[in-house]
């Protein structure tokens, strides 16, 4: 089988779940080269609709009414850059607007968002760039993370290193094939994938590395003036600020942490606060991700399945939120045949666990590769566990293990592959497309 790419590897990605070669090519050239469309609750999913569609306001006779929902097509935007744009330009505050999931920033993408009820005239008088508003109506509920059932993509697969046939077909066996359910490459970063290290850091409450980390990491594709900047704070952590000048400014939260202990040396507690506890939870959750992933290669490669539960393993039902303390089923000798029985009937899935301070630790196999990967890594569950700082407090919960696309539809015409399949929510397309393609990650994102 093809070796995975040393990025992946060090991400906990260590195993295809196909053996076919890959095709190679390279998606996002363009934006329209990668559409999302967020699928509902109710299997709805929302439609593309021309740029130029005028906004449409239904505030309905029900006056009471406490939220406004309304739909979001974006280009080229990530889905917290609209929801900043949103408050900014609405002048309310950035937590007022929420959306069930995030969405690409390289793409066009069309999902559900929500805010107070008083915006919804206002709303629709807004005109952004590269964001087009419609379907603004009221409701009695806002829109919580997780309030879908998944996304439609359609990807276009551009400079492929296999010819037609050959791609249609390893295409359809990786619609036939079942695939790791792993954390893509994107939510630890491409070119400084360094998210979950410094969430290594910050669970183990070593605030100095976790800074070091974060300012210090070079990447290769960044400016020699910035390359030199790093290198000189990862020998001493004193910023000056000229150093800080040389910093761009999307690196907010870092130049903050850096002005920060330009007036309070050795301070880095208090330094780590400066940054957004979105940020900061982002950290933790990164690094909640790479131990899952390393987790789930490990069951392979020790023998388990990776669809059917065997004693200790648990399930979960199928399009549900799973935090940890909602339904689930344990597997025992005694229940064995039933819980392989749901799982055969689609209604639900075999999970692993996201690892937090509520980590359910039964005496199983897939107990004894938690214990030595945390062992690995020099952490403890309580580790997760942060009563001072909420953003760094993390309970754990349950994902799935596996995959599939059998919906897949798969076209190839002029060197150029157009891919069209639905995935639920918390899967990503980059680790479906990380099968086909089997080349350098840095072309998957």
């Amino acid at each position: 089988m093809q070796e995975v790419h040393p990025l992946e590897r060090e991400l906990g990605m260590e195993l295809y779940s196909t053996e076919d070669p890959g095709i190679g090519g390279r998606i996002k050239v363009h934006f329209e080269d990668f559409v999302v469309q967020e699928i509902s609750s109710d299997g709805t999913t929302l439609q593309l609709t021309d740029w130029d569609t005028p906004s449409k306001v239904d505030l309905g006779l029900d006056r009471k009414t406490r939220y406004t929902l309304f739909t979001v097509q974006k280009m080229g935007l990530s889905t917290m850059d609209v929801a900043n744009l949103l408050a900014a330009s609405l002048k309310i505050s950035r937590n007022f607007i929420t959306y069930a999931g995030l969405k690409d920033k390289r793409a066009v993408t069309v999902q559900t968002m929500s805010g107070p009820a008083r915006i919804a005239e206002d709303l629709g008088l807004l005109r952004l760039s590269r964001v087009l508003i419609t379907d603004i109506r009221r409701s009695r509920t806002p829109v919580h993370i997780g309030d879908l059932w998944g996304n439609r993509f359609t990807i276009m697969i551009r400079e492929i290193e296999a010819d037609s046939e050959t791609s249609v077909d390893i295409a359809a066996k990786v619609r036939r094939s079942t695939l790791l359910n792993y954390f893509g490459v994107q939510r630890f970063g491409v070119t400084r994938p360094t998210t979950h290290l410094i969430g290594r850091a910050l669970v183990k409450r070593e605030f100095e590395d976790a800074i070091r980390i974060m300012v210090s990491t070079t990447s290769g594709y960044e400016t020699p003036p910035m390359e030199k900047v790093r290198e000189a704070l990862a020998d001493n952590l004193q910023p000056t600020d000229d150093m800080i000048d040389v910093f761009p400014r999307e690196l907010g939260y870092e130049r903050n942490v850096l002005k920060y202990l330009t007036r309070h040396p050795g301070r880095y507690e208090e330094a780590i606060s400066r940054i957004p506890p979105r940020i900061q939870t982002l950290f933790v959750h990164a690094y909640q991700s790479y131990l899952f992933n390393k987790l789930i290669s490990r069951r392979v490669k020790r023998g388990l399945s990776i669809v059917s539960p065997d004693v200790g393993d648990f399930i979960i039902r199928l399009d549900e939120a799973h935090s940890g303390r909602d339904s689930w089923s344990y597997t025992t000798d005694s229940t064995l045949d039933e819980r392989r029985e749901q799982v055969t009937r689609g209604k639900y899935g075999l999970a692993a666990p996201v690892v937090g301070y509520s980590t359910r630790m039964p005496q199983s196999t897939q107990t004894d590769f938690v214990k030595e990967i945390l062992d690995e890594e020099g952490v403890r569950l309580m580790d997760f566990r942060n009563s001072k700082v909420r953003a760094l407090d993390s309970q754990g919960g349950l994902r799935l293990v596996s995959m599939s696309v059998p919906d897949m539809e798969v076209s190839c015409e002029d060197g150029l592959v157009r891919l069209s399949f639905n995935l639920r929510k918390g899967s990503y397309a980059t680790v479906v497309l990380r099968e086909l393609m089997k080349n350098d990650p840095t072309n998957r994102v």
